[in-house]
């Protein structure tokens, strides 16, 4: 797997990539729109996926 910081663009992140970045990131999953959790990288990139967004904003990948 890529570095973070190496990644560009937009990518589709697999359940193991979804898991080491929540790991590496801690808790930073919102919901980015509607079934759609996204998180932001420390250089400003934003990667979204499908999830599901809970009442009190936090977001669970699917």
């Amino acid at each position: 797997m890529k570095k973070i910081k190496e990644l560009k663009g937009i990518k589709t992140l697999s359940k193991t990539e979804q898991s080491s970045i929540l790991g590496a990131w801690g808790n930073r999953v919102y919901c980015g729109g509607p079934r759609q959790c996204c998180f932001r990288t420390a250089n400003g990139q934003e990667f979204c996926d499908y999830g599901y967004c809970q009442s009190n904003g936090n977001c669970v990948w699917a």
